[in-house]
């Protein structure tokens, strides 16, 4: 498939003795921002590694990194091949973007400005005009961030050309590679998990730290509608829905795996039919009230019930919230994607009034729907102060209880300044989570 050279991905040079770490860090933040990368320990074809690298630096990528660490010096391949190649490169095309990882200091605390050309054998103040990060986590956020910018103002020519439209895919459950980019704007990847059900915390952490890019990338690229391909676990697909707010992008499509498409409104509204019943709600008296009220909201909307995790959820913090509800569609059938407007308005109007007569509640949201529905609703909640669980049938040391569980997975706010992910609740030990209560 022919793609944009402004949607190519960026390469990434390092060594491997001491930049390994780092360069980990950093591949995940990219992909996690929506930038496909291309890196040799999950990129590189059998064969000659010089020939190989020749190869890729040359044929398809729209930027690189040079991850600088002490022992780079040692690295024939990226003194000799990857750093000539990249800067040419970059002096040639002034779209091509090149940043620096640089973990080398003079003194503690201090960047020490002149390695890269020191340790690469380039003359003093090759580097000078590139940008330089420190290799922590702030650095490499800062890095992400420029690259980010970089590369969607040289995409707004074909925003424009595809009707004003940018295009982002996503996908939490994949092994990431350079070969699974689509030619969007956005390609959101986040690390596989170790947990058959779950998402990845550290994933999960990657995502909240580079998701408030998102509604800027949108305004950068001139767009005026965005459309979403792929599929994630739920609690990213509301944080990705809530990072788009009807406030900001005016028209959200998501597209199925089965090229349907589920077209959002703009607005939470109770329309006429009414596409939701409440098959149960209760108001109950919390034992203490410390701090902002709680409710809870299960959104199932899929025809068969499914109900066990909820009514455990239910069990184990009843003395913690004030009310609940339980929202279902009024149709046993299969939700048609031509009614996700209306059933996406619904859901977030309702969703939006338990909180209103609860004083303003924190929504504890559990949903059992499709994949585009969070999405749209997740957008459709503004000032909404929301905990999104993952649903997970696996078998938890400690835990006696044989049904399935709700876990507490990202506390997310719409309208929070850093970035709608405000908090990663998954417990960090994936292979054998142990049973978590609410958190409220």
């Amino acid at each position: 498939m022919d793609f944009d050279s402004a949607t190519n991905p960026v390469f990434i040079s390092y060594r491997h003795r001491d930049g390994s770490e780092v360069t980990a860090e950093l591949v995940w933040l990219l992909r996690a921002a929506g930038i496909p990368v291309w890196r040799d320990r999950d990129d590189l074809p059998p064969g000659d590694t010089e020939q190989r690298l020749h190869q890729a630096i040359s044929d398809g990528i729209a930027g690189g990194i040079l991850v600088v660490t002490d022992d780079v010096a040692n690295s024939e391949i990226v003194k000799y091949v990857e750093a000539p190649r990249l800067l040419e490169l970059h002096s040639k095309d002034e779209s091509f973007v090149l940043g620096i990882v640089n973990a080398v200091q003079h003194d503690p605390g201090h960047l020490d400005y002149a390695a890269p050309d020191r340790l690469l054998g380039q003359r003093p103040g090759t580097f000078t005009s590139i940008d330089q990060q420190r290799s922590d986590r702030p650095g490499l956020q800062g890095l992400v961030q420029r690259l980010l910018w970089h590369r969607i103002a040289n995409q707004r020519d074909l925003v424009a050309k595809n009707a004003s439209t940018l295009q982002l895919s996503v996908q939490t459950r994949n092994t990431p590679q350079v070969y699974d980019r689509t030619g969007s704007q956005l390609d959101i990847r986040i690390r596989p998990s170790n947990h058959e059900r779950l998402p990845s915390t550290a994933g999960l952490v990657d995502l909240k730290d580079t998701i408030g890019l998102v509604p800027d990338v949108v305004t950068r690229s001139g767009a005026q509608r965005v459309l979403i391909r792929g599929g994630a676990h739920l609690s990213v697909a509301f944080a990705l829905g809530a990072a788009l707010p009807s406030s900001r992008v005016g028209h959200v499509d998501v597209v199925d795996q089965r090229r349907d498409h589920w077209v959002s409104g703009s607005e939470p509204h109770i329309g006429s039919p009414r596409r939701l019943q409440v098959v149960a709600e209760s108001v109950l008296a919390p034992s203490a009230t410390h701090g902002r009220p709680a409710v809870a909201v299960y959104l199932d909307l899929l025809p068969q019930r499914s109900d066990a995790a909820f009514d455990r959820f239910l069990s184990e913090n009843a003395y913690t919230i004030t009310a609940w509800r339980h929202l279902a569609s009024r149709s046993d059938d299969l939700l048609e994607p031509s009614d996700a407007g209306p059933i996406a308005a619904e859901a977030a109007a309702r969703i939006r009034a338990i909180s209103n007569d609860n004083s303003n509640a924190t929504v504890h949201l559990f949903a059992r729907c499709p994949f585009p529905i969070t999405v749209l609703v997740g957008r459709l909640t503004n000032t909404i102060r929301t905990v999104v669980y993952e649903w997970d049938d696996s078998t938890a040391a400690g835990d006696d209880d044989d049904r399935p569980r709700y876990l507490p997975t990202l506390r997310v706010r719409a309208s929070a300044a850093g970035g709608v992910i405000s908090e990663v609740m998954l417990a960090a030990a994936e292979g054998s989570l142990p049973a978590q209560s609410a958190g409220i």
